[in-house]
């Protein structure tokens, strides 16, 4: 990248720190935050998840990248301030792929259209992944760019590291890791390029092995990534028909009333601990839905619907922030189904990345809406899904003047 094009970029690196100094504080209240701090000072006592509950519900990427804050006892606040200054590390890297595909012109505006996208906004205040884990994709997008493009083996296990980087911050990401790996090697024999993907994804989960084993030594289970996914399943399951599959904490299923029905097996939940809570919640989860299969369906449908438009929610009120998702998501969703009949038409000439971004997209949306979903996770590979859009109208799609009839 250009000096001429970081500055012409540096006005959404202004704006980011604008938005910051707006509406940054100093608490740990919201959302994750406090478990993510939790986290990394585990690490720096030698440890990560506490022995008595084997509380593990998220993986050790961003813990790992906070721990120097934590170990220092750098105020949090520091921590946060980084949230801008990633962003735009993300949409410059954005840049930087675009440009192998268009011009420099038509990649500033699509850098500007990603740096811009409202939902992004949502959390840079907070000491939440969403913000970092978005930087790691783009750079695993990045590298499999010129890993396709090169065929250099640097470029390959680069980007196996920031894959398994991007599945330690988000353990979702891990499935889709292992998804991919799957799908590659099932179609290697057939494709040069999907062994090229079965490369990197299984540089990837080598480097994931490490915390596998640690959860392995804590709960004997092979493949656990965390215990939070009999939670999001039960919920995604539930039978009743004024609640849409959303997730609901233990906070709120003690305080809101309409929850009363899901009160005594909370209850028996918190007798045990996190990991015999995962395996109760999925037990009742399958019994939802051996009894409920339609309700299941009905509940899968909302997930969808919040994936893009992170809308409906059982028992909240809406309010007017909701059109900060619901508008950017319907116009997301449209460009998505804009695409697709300009890239199944030109299918066999696409670049193997753009086919390598479009599988990914589908199986993480497709993962996602079977667990429990919000516009938030969309964000997590909103770099592969701008990449493929980009390309599309830029590669794929002309518009010319109807010609007058006389």
């Amino acid at each position: 990248m250009t000096r001429k094009v970081f500055l012409k970029l540096l006005p959404i690196l202004v704006l980011y720190l604008l938005v910051f100094m707006f509406l940054a504080d100093k608490s740990l209240e919201w959302g994750d935050q406090s478990r993510y701090v939790m986290y990394a000072e585990n690490l720096t006592k030698g440890f990560y998840a506490p022995h008595d509950t084997l509380f593990l519900w998220n993986g050790p990427g961003y813990p790992l990248f906070l721990t120097p804050f934590a170990y220092f006892k750098i105020p949090w606040i520091y921590a946060k301030s980084l949230n801008p200054v990633i962003m735009f590390l993300t949409v410059c890297f954005v840049f930087v792929i675009l440009r192998n595909y268009t011009s420099e012109k038509m990649s500033l505006f699509f850098s500007y259209v990603f740096g811009l996208y409202p939902p992004f906004y949502a959390e840079m205040q907070y000491l939440l992944t969403d913000p970092f884990v978005r930087l790691l994709v783009v750079v695993f997008a990045m590298f499999m760019m010129k890993w396709f493009k090169t065929g250099r083996y640097r470029y390959m296990f680069l980007a196996g590291v920031f894959c398994a980087f991007a599945a330690l911050t988000k353990v979702f990401f891990g499935y889709v890791v292992l998804a991919m790996l799957l799908l590659g090697l099932i179609a290697a024999k057939w494709s040069i390029v999907c062994r090229k993907i079965s490369l990197v994804y299984a540089i990837g989960l080598l480097f994931c092995l490490p915390y596998l084993f640690y959860t392995y030594s804590l709960t004997g289970k092979v493949f656990y990534w965390a215990n939070s996914s009999g939670q999001v399943i039960y919920w995604l399951t539930n039978p009743y028909s004024e609640e849409f599959g959303d997730w609901k904490s233990e906070a709120e299923v003690a305080t809101v009333p309409q929850l009363y029905r899901h009160k005594a097996f909370f209850k028996e939940l918190a007798k045990v601990d996190f990991m015999k809570q995962d395996e109760m919640l999925k037990k009742q989860a399958l019994e939802n839905i051996v009894n409920h299969p339609v309700k299941m369906v009905y509940n899968w449908a909302a997930n969808v619907s919040r994936l893009f438009l992170n809308f409906p929610y059982s028992y909240k009120y809406q309010n007017p922030l909701q059109l900060l998702y619901i508008v950017p998501g319907a116009l997301l969703l449209s460009a998505v189904l804009f695409c697709i009949y300009p890239l199944v038409k030109f299918r066999r000439n696409l670049p193997p990345e753009i086919i390598h971004a479009v599988i990914v997209f589908l199986v993480f949306a497709a993962g996602h809406s079977l667990i429990y979903a919000q516009a938030r996770f969309l964000c997590t590979i909103m770099p592969f899904i701008l990449i493929v859009i980009a390309y599309t109208v830029t590669n794929l799609v002309k518009v010319e003047p109807r010609a007058q009839q006389v």
